[in-house]
């Protein structure tokens, strides 16, 4: 029985010295994109030395490309800035099969290794609605703020001093489902066999089943949400193997 774990353990590619090659990868990642940023989770099992495959985690902020942060002149009040007429920030949590096959193995201790990567899966939707910091009007005798969920009709841009924090309107985000697919090329470039450590980079695609209400859309804005998001990215992943 241990003849097999041995040529196993030392099974050879097609590099000029012999590689362990394991059975699972465990990785995170960092990235950002043409539209947002995000961070990732990754767990692959090896089919053999050139071919590995397993589950996709992400979670994304999606910008609408016409978003364009403004900030309210007001001295009176330190707040932040705002973008007017967006209804719901939007995220994305991915969930999706991986299968990465090695196209370039590394040919020594402290090469690179260059894979290719696709994915996809389902795309969950996130939208918060968005808050806005406005005056007071039920008090006339002094000055306070209150957070209001924007609407288009009564909260003009004069009005405005800015965008209520993060967790505010949390409790009432909605689902918005679709699907993603994903291409990109990896370049491994740690010392160490066991360690992970590369540069991604490619691109995905998200599509919802209807349109993302991100923008408030009046008569003359009919075609301003989207329903399919393409971005460029490049991320940033370490971890590691064992069998």
């Amino acid at each position: 029985m241990a003849v097999p774990v041995l040529l196993w353990s030392q099974l050879e590619t097609s590099a000029d010295w012999k590689r362990q090659v394991y059975e699972k990868e465990y990785t995170f990642g960092i990235f950002g994109h043409t539209m947002g940023y995000g961070g990732n989770f990754r767990y692959q099992k090896f089919r053999d030395g050139y071919n590995k495959h397993g589950l996709e985690f992400e979670l994304t902020k999606i910008r609408h490309p016409k978003e364009v942060k403004l900030t309210a002149d007001r001295s009176s009040v330190a707040a932040r800035g705002y973008v007017y007429d967006r209804l719901n920030a939007f995220y994305a949590l991915r969930v999706g099969y991986i299968h990465e096959h090695i196209l370039f193995d590394k040919t020594d201790q402290g090469t690179v290794s260059m894979s290719l990567i696709f994915s996809g899966g389902l795309s969950l939707g996130l939208l918060k609605p968005v808050y806005v910091i406005v005056r007071n009007q039920e008090n006339s005798n002094f000055t306070t703020y209150v957070a209001e969920r924007y609407n288009h009709n009564t909260h003009l841009s004069s009005t405005i001093y800015g965008e209520a924090g993060f967790f505010k309107g949390f409790w009432e985000t909605k689902l918005h489902p679709g699907l993603y697919a994903k291409a990109g090329a990896n370049f491994d470039y740690n010392l160490l066999d066991k360690k992970v450590t590369s540069l991604e980079g490619g691109i995905v695609l998200d599509v919802y089943y209807k349109e993302v209400p991100i923008f408030y859309e009046g008569p003359a804005d009919q075609k301003l949400n989207m329903q399919a998001f393409v971005q460029l990215y490049l991320a940033f992943n370490f971890g590691y193997r064992k069998n």
